[in-house]
This record gives structure tokens, C-alpha cells and sequence, in this order.
């Protein structure tokens, strides 16, 4: 005597509990599996900010508060340090070394004078002035608007977004090298640490590293308090540069933008208690301090708060302490910029709460239902 044949109606239970496991195994799998492929830097990283410099006062027609040493006087019987409005920029954007564990970033970030202030009128930067026509031949003009300008390039591991130097799986090490000037090779940072220009993913508030492109230095990223950006949470940190000599490390020379080291006339730099013709030389000193903004979700830098303070010392310790600013500003940005950082972060974390949230909860009632409903017992032939 034959078997008797399972009709559709005998099918449909089983099926229905398979097809309920299945879901379940999915909305378990996407969270802890295919989720954290989306957790990392993404290859397509292309960032421009503007920041520009701030001001303390509310009147538009009051001077600015950021100083700058004004390039022309360097040919001139005094120093000239005026008032300037400027704006600092930068872009970074994932170049080659990059595959699915680590990314290169090249970041361009420069500082160029809008306008100065020099005897209380307004002064387009790239207009002759004092000093400009006694710029010596082969050194770039004084009327130049670029205050400085750096390229860095740095491989940093996918997820972790801290730097990663070592051959990777194709066996290539990774970039660590800073540019500060155009006419100089760039300088290699092999020891380099900390985070720069993004955070990780579920960035923790706590402490963590910072590395300062400008002073090669690795420094504490201290946890400040929550706060938000356009209505979007965040957390602030800083980090405190300390005073660096950038000519003792290396980052210019005496012709380099910014010179690092200049040998002017005790007359020049206006030190009092000196012989006026004294021959005096002084090196380019840089301390500031960065309060940055971070989606911690992403890792996003929505917002910067940078304030510099690079000002000319003398080497001779045994000279008065007299300082002659180079630049004095502070930078944030510009509400175009934290917009488009905010944007930025959203759509980071829309994949990850669609497919590690949204998704796994869907496939899990829709497992449940099914099994459940693949449990009932079924009408007898």
C-alpha cells in the first residue's frame, strides 16, 4: 500500500517555521555581521571646511581681533603686526594606499588674509604697501594673502581611524608625512599618533590622543561635556598644543612661508635695553588649542574651534623677553561648513540604523509570526 501524498496544506507549516528561522538568523546576523562593514571610513571621504576667523565684539565695524605680522614690514625699520580678518580652509579626501582595512587621507590646509587693517583703513592683502617693493629677488612676494599652508598625508586603519604605518595585506606601509612648505621635501612622522582629522565610529566620551599636524605632537583629547551642533548631539573635546620652536623641529627656514628663524636689528623687533643696531635672531614659536566637536556615532567633526598663537622669540636666552606676533587668531567654523558636516554625519548613520536596527526588527517579528503561525495545527485532509 502506497504512501499518501503531502497535499499544499501539509507543506505550509513546515515552510512557514523554515521560513521563520530564516528571519531570525537574519536579524541576528545583520547587527553583528554585515553592520560593521558599514561602521568604518568610508573610500569615498571628501571633506572641504571654511573657517573662518572670529571676533569678540558684535560691532562689524570694529577692527578684527586676529593679528597677523604684516610680511612687507620685514624689509621695513620696525616690525608692523596688524589687524587682520582671515580664513583657514581645509580638505581632506581618501587617496591611494587605501583598501577594505586601511585609508590614506591627503588633507590641504592653509590660512590667507581677506583684509587687513594697517592705520586704521581697510587694506586688500595683495596691494602694494611699504616694504612690498623691497622684497629681495627669488623670495615670494610679500603681497602673497597665504599666511601658511600644509599638506599631510596619512594611512589610518578603516575602523579604528588611528593611524596605521605598517605593511598592510598587499605588504605596502602605510603614509605619514607632512609638507609645510612648497619648496621643501616633506617631513616623515613615523611615530605618529592619535586621531586628526576624523574619529571612529561609536567614538567613546572619554580621553583619547590628538595629533597637531603643525608641532608633530601627540596630545591628550580630553572629554569636555555634551553639547550640539544645529541641533544634532555631539560631543566636545580639546586639546592643548604646547609652546613648540617649529624651526628647532624643523618645519621651515628662512625662507620658508612662515620663516621660521629671521635675524633682524634689535630696532626692528623694538626691544628696549639693546643696542638698536644690534644684529638679534629669533625663531617662530606655536602653541593653540583645538575644541573639536564630534558626532560620536560616526565619528564626524561637525564643528572646530582652533586658536593659534605663533609668535617670533629670540634665541639668545639672555636678551628681554620680547615677542613679536606672527599670528594670533582664533578659527570655527563657518555655519555653511557645520551643516554640511552634519549632513555628512546623517547619512553615515542612516545605513547602519536601517540595516542594524530597522531591518533586524522587521525580519525578527516577521520570523516569530511566521513560526507561530506554522505551529497551528493544520485542518486533516
Amino acid at each position: 500500500m502506497s504512501a499518501p501524498r503531502l497535499s499544499t496544506s501539509d507543506l505550509v507549516g513546515p515552510v512557514l517555521i523554515f521560513l521563520g528561522g530564516f528571519l531570525l538568523a537574519v536579524a541576528l546576523a545583520l547587527p553583528t555581521l554585515f553592520v560593521d562593514n558599514l561602521r568604518t571610513i568610508p573610500l569615498s571621504t571628501d571633506v572641504t571646511t571654511t573657517a573662518p576667523s572670529t571676533t569678540d565684539s558684535e560691532n562689524a565695524a570694529d577692527p578684527p581681533t586676529a593679528r597677523v605680522l604684516d610680511r612687507c614690514s620685514l624689509t621695513e625699520p620696525s616690525a608692523r603686526v596688524v589687524p587682520a580678518d582671515l580664513t583657514r580652509q581645509q580638505r581632506f579626501v581618501a587617496v591611494q594606499p587605501s583598501d577594505a582595512d586601511r585609508v590614506t587621507l591627503q588633507a590641504g590646509t592653509s590660512i590667507r588674509i581677506d583684509r587687513l587693517t594697517i592705520d586704521g583703513r581697510t587694506v586688500d592683502p595683495t596691494a602694494p604697501r611699504p616694504g612690498s617693493t623691497r622684497i629681495p629677488a627669488g623670495e615670494t612676494a610679500c603681497t602673497d594673502p597665504t599666511v601658511s599652508a600644509v599638506r599631510d598625508r596619512v594611512t589610518l586603519d578603516r575602523s579604528t581611524a588611528l593611524p596605521d604605518l605598517a605593511g598592510g595585506a598587499n605588504g605596502q606601509p602605510g603614509s605619514s608625512e607632512i609638507q609645510y612648505d612648497s619648496g621643501a621635501a616633506p617631513i616623515h612622522a613615523p611615530d605618529r599618533r592619535g586621531y586628526t582629522y576624523v574619529l571612529p565610529f561609536d567614538t567613546s566620551s572619554s580621553d583619547h590622543l590628538f595629533f597637531d599636524v603643525t608641532t608633530r605632537r601627540t596630545v591628550p583629547l580630553r572629554f569636555a561635556e555634551e553639547t550640539t551642533v544645529h541641533g544634532h548631539d555631539a560631543a566636545r573635546f580639546i586639546a592643548d598644543v604646547p609652546d613648540t620652536d617649529l624651526h628647532a623641529i624643523g618645519n621651515g627656514d628662512a625662507q620658508s612661508t612662515p620663516p621660521t628663524i629671521i635675524t633682524r636689528p634689535a630696532s626692528w623687533f623694538g626691544v628696549a635695553g639693546v643696542d638698536a643696531t644690534r644684529e638679534l635672531t629669533a625663531t617662530l614659536h606655536h602653541s593653540g588649542r583645538w575644541e573639536l566637536a564630534v558626532d560620536t556615532a560616526t565619528g564626524t567633526i561637525l564643528d572646530e574651534r582652533i586658536t593659534v598663537l605663533e609668535e617670533y622669540r629670540f634665541i639668545d636666552t639672555s636678551l628681554p623677553d620680547h615677542r613679536v606676533t606672527y599670528l594670533s587668531a582664533t578659527f570655527a567654523y563657518d555655519d555653511k561648513s557645520q551643516r554640511a558636516q552634519v549632513r555628512r554625519a546623517t547619512a553615515l548613520a542612516s545605513p547602519i540604523t536601517v540595516w542594524g536596527r530597522v531591518i533586524p526588527i522587521i525580519a525578527a517579528i516577521a520570523g516569530v509570526g511566521a513560526i507561530v503561525a506554522g505551529l497551528r495545527p493544520w485542518r486533516r485532509r
